[in-house]
């Protein structure tokens, strides 16, 4: 039998499939177990047609931080817009709601990575060489163990490595900035907007500035280096830069502003200070992350500041 015109979706039903799929590839990327076999064939969805990418990038976008930005300077969150169609399904609204916040690796780097962890959220990970990786917050990771070295990518975020000797394999850990080489140590590698850290807790290890590879430091016990395209130069707070694997978080003269940056990769949500002046407070102490929806109120009581949750997702201190 030929298929008829009738038998045809029309334009504005085939757009709204597209929407419900990308709606649906959406929702199951947000999740940490996803097989490599479902990111395959979501690579290939989008492939496939166009507005496949045009949809998906709308839902991202209409999921982004725009809601948060717009939160600023609101009581509360404003229920969402619409998007370009008026679809609404339970698990648009259900999923793709609760995940607005909860997860916020970009879409590549997820695709990408072989691990990967959720905001306030840490994995530690046994490699096949015996190897221990311990993925800090929002994190994410690619390795690669071949027979003449081991390759670890630090796609985003922060980890510790614990090294299985094998003189015949070095293990090198690669950032956006640094390239660590060593054959057995205990170390940690933090990439952000600065640049990369390094700081060794036992063993030795080579850091290498990926933008000027003859620049270079060897690390011993206790050592650290800061790496970025202006050159390898000591880390400000080492303390800090380790403790949270112990589950703390460190302050030693830091300016609040600064801690409250290092406490926001532990929880969702925007800080806003309503009192500017209190930025440059300046704090020691320990701060526990085994509850991150408390970090803010163990600050209030050891701090001259008042924290106000106007939402879960908007807190003011002032």
């Amino acid at each position: 039998m030929i298929p008829t015109n009738e038998d045809q979706p029309s334009p504005t039903e085939l757009e709204e499939l597209i929407d419900e799929q990308a709606v649906s590839w959406f929702v199951r990327l947000r999740s940490s177990s996803i097989s490599r076999e479902k990111k395959a064939s979501f690579t290939d969805w989008l492939q496939q047609n166009p507005e496949h990418q045009k949809a998906f990038d709308e839902i991202c976008l209409l999921w982004g931080d725009t809601q948060l930005k717009k939160a600023l300077g609101e009581t509360e969150l404003e229920r969402p817009k619409k998007p370009r169609h008026s679809f609404q399904w339970p698990l648009f609204m259900a999923a793709s709601l609760v995940l607005l916040l909860v997860f916020r690796t970009d879409i590549k780097i997820f695709l990408q990575a072989d691990y990967v962890t959720d905001i306030g959220k840490q994995q530690r990970i046994r490699l096949d060489d015996g190897s221990h990786v311990t993925l800090n917050t929002d994190s994410a990771i690619t390795v690669n163990l071949k027979h003449d070295q081991r390759l670890v990518e630090l796609l985003k975020g922060e980890a510790f490595f614990d090294v299985e000797p094998d003189a015949d394999r070095p293990f090198i850990v690669d950032g956006s900035h640094s390239s660590t080489r060593v054959l057995g140590t205990r170390f940690f590698v933090h990439e952000n907007d600065n640049g990369d850290e390094v700081n060794v807790l036992s063993g030795r290890v080579e850091v290498s500035n990926k933008h000027h590879r003859e620049e270079s430091v060897i690390l011993h016990d206790d050592d650290n280096v800061s790496v970025n395209r202006m050159g390898l130069s000591k880390t400000n707070n080492p303390k800090l830069a380790t403790s949270w694997l112990d589950g703390y978080l460190v302050f030693q003269d830091v300016a609040l502003t600064d801690a409250i940056a290092q406490i926001q990769r532990y929880r969702n949500g925007v800080v806003v200070f309503r009192d500017t002046r209190l930025k440059q407070f300046r704090i020691n102490g320990r701060i526990s992350l085994h509850d991150p929806k408390l970090i803010l109120e163990a600050l209030e009581k050891t701090l001259p500041i008042k924290v106000t949750h106007l939402t879960d997702w908007l807190v003011i201190i002032g």
